[in-house]
């Protein structure tokens, strides 16, 4: 998996880490998880 920087809100970034925390998943994952449906929703086929 190829290593990207992200800017964001720290309100989000926040959010994001507390969503995180109760899924029990890493941050990282928590923001591909929420990319990848955004990406679903607007017809992208993502790989298994």
């Amino acid at each position: 998996m190829k290593v990207k920087t992200l800017r964001m809100p720290e309100w989000l970034e926040k959010a994001m880490e507390e969503l995180a925390e109760k899924s029990d998943r890493s941050f990282s994952k928590e923001v591909v998880r929420a990319v990848r449906e955004y990406a679903e929703r607007n017809g992208v086929k993502c790989p298994e």
